[in-house]
């Protein structure tokens, strides 16, 4: 009993030293384009140094699997997602007590939040940066989502739900509580916020808001979850308005049936401005941790049944991900999300319509005039189409040249009857690279003129003004790379080289474009053997 005062005398400080903190100055609270999704992540989010985030059973890298699902079926690009910002250690001082932030110097400290002991062992900074700092990432894209569904009506952070962390104590791999200072930033900055709603279908109690919320009547929480597993809390039990406890390894349809009754029965007794909903994983079937027995296709039903209560009523909804720690968990969310777009749940039209931007133009490595053997060398290299053997059908990377003005490197061509390429009787194709800039003392005669970009080579048949390129050449081989493509098709190249043999500019003296001045080929000019070149691009 005396125990059980000590800690409701210490929650009591602790929300007396939140109401003397203020969210104002945060970058947290910015606005993002109307042409973004109201879908928030970073590479930052994914925890990874040593191998030792594999001991925590949690998947350390599953939202950055999910982005990419989501990238893979083209409903998100980069450049449409909504990237968060780091919460600064003034933004968890609305919620945090600067205690329990100075204990997470301590490595000790963050083993036992992450369960993980070795981390006791490794150097705080290393800490800071390797674990800490993707909660903290993940933390602020929780805030911005907050602003985010109440401007647009939803929002899904793809981390976050750090649901056993409170304002003084961390634990079960949650070292900062998002959720309570996502309804901390809301309840200062938005005057339209007064009421709020938190829906935690995790399979653990979320006892760290529970704690943070204790008798505060503005805050309704509804908790479904498996009552024989971490945390016991029963004291944070006390703040839940709606409780549901499930039994061991329960199936789909027992627990769907009880989110549809309490969902519905939680939005009728209390009308929030704003729902934030923790949508664990960890209720697979399987899941070590969790020890429910629910389907992907369960899960999946899940967030559609709390998606449609609360957006028919016309109510934001703030989504996050929480926890699951199996592999298939990052497929299920992603499939989950694609299920809401499909039935038209969530939606954004200007990103949908939003076209893709351009590739960024690089600059050609600088050329000097008492470059050495080994620096020619390099940019002819650098400047070769292939990265692979002539074998290969993908090549990665071509010459990564080009010209603001959209004049980019050449590679010259010639062509003898030493070697055949790939084993019959063909002409050899003999290169030599340079890269050619808009000054006149670069710019050789050149029977091929070769765009190195990255993409797909396509062969272009000869035009006028390649002929006028090429007065005296027999043939001109064209090919140009196109940048909508990341892949090379080498064998399509090679055949174009055998169609058409270039003549040996260097004996017919034909001129270049007006303008070009003729080059002359020195021994280090000696042209490369392709099967040479593709050996040592490789």
């Amino acid at each position: 009993m005396a125990g059980s005062n000590k800690r409701m005398v210490e929650d009591e400080q602790i929300q007396n030293q939140r109401s003397n903190s203020s969210s104002l100055g945060t970058q947290l609270w910015n606005n993002v384009e109307s042409w973004k999704w109201p879908i928030i992540y970073c590479m930052e989010y994914n925890i990874g140094f040593l191998g030792l985030e594999k001991l925590h059973p949690f998947d350390a890298g599953k939202w950055g699997k999910v982005h990419a699902f989501l990238k893979e079926v083209s409903m998100l690009r980069d450049d449409t997602t909504t990237t968060p910002i780091e919460a600064t250690v003034n933004d968890l001082l609305v919620v945090h007590t600067k205690r329990y932030i100075n204990s997470l110097k301590w490595s000790v400290n963050v083993a036992g939040i992450t369960e993980v002991p070795p981390v006791a062992l490794v150097p705080n900074f290393i800490v800071q940066r390797k674990v800490l700092r993707p909660f903290r990432f993940q933390t602020g894209g929780t805030i911005m989502g907050a602003k985010l569904a109440m401007e647009r009506g939803w929002a899904i952070n793809i981390g976050g739900g750090f649901h056993h962390c409170s304002a003084n104590r961390g634990g079960g791999f949650c070292a900062y509580a998002d959720i309570t200072l996502a309804i901390k930033f809301l309840l200062e900055r938005d005057k339209n916020v007064k009421n709020i709603m938190i829906i935690d279908l995790d399979a653990h109690q979320g006892n760290g808001h529970e704690r943070d919320f204790m008798g505060d009547q503005n805050v309704y929480i509804l908790d479904i979850y498996n009552r024989g597993i971490y945390p016991h809390d029963g004291f944070a039990k006390r703040a839940i308005k709606r409780k549901v406890e499930l039994g061991l390894f329960t199936e789909d349809e027992e627990y769907l049936r009880l989110v549809k009754t309490h969902v519905d029965g939680a939005l009728n007794e209390f009308t929030p401005d704003i729902v934030i909903y923790n949508a664990g994983t960890d209720i697979l079937d399987g899941d070590p941790l969790g020890c429910l027995s629910i389907s992907p296709e369960g899960i999946i039903e899940r967030d559609q049944i709390v998606f449609q209560r609360v957006r028919t009523r016309g109510i934001p909804l703030l989504m996050v991900t929480s926890g699951g720690y199996q592999r298939a968990t990052a497929r299920i969310i992603a499939d989950s999300i694609l299920n809401l777009k499909t039935l038209g749940l969530i939606y954004c039209e200007e990103a949908e319509n939003r076209p893709p931007p351009p590739p960024p133009e690089l600059e050609p490595p600088k050329v000097t005039e008492n470059e050495g053997f080994w620096a020619r060398f390099r940019r002819s290299t650098n400047c070769a189409m292939f990265t692979r053997s002539a074998t290969s059908s993908n090549v990665s990377e071509l010459g990564k040249f080009s010209e603001q003005d959209n004049s980019h490197g050449i590679v010259r061509a010639k062509s003898t009857n030493a070697i055949d390429i790939d084993g019959s009787e063909t002409n050899d194709i003999r290169v030599s690279a340079e890269i050619v800039q808009n000054c006149p003392q670069q710019t050789g005669n050149a029977d091929a003129h070769l765009n190195c970009r990255i993409g797909t080579v396509k062969t272009l048949p000869a035009n006028s003004e390649n002929s006028e390129n090429a007065q005296n050449s027999s043939s001109v081989l064209s090919a140009q790379i196109d940048t909508s493509q990341s892949k090379c098709d080498v064998d399509e190249f090679v055949a174009a080289t055998r169609k058409e043999t270039v003549s040996d500019y260097a004996s017919t003296g034909a001129a270049d474009a007006p303008g070009d001045t003729p080059h002359n080929l020195t021994e280090d000019d000696q042209p490369m053997n392709l099967k040479e070149m593709l050996k040592t691009n490789t």
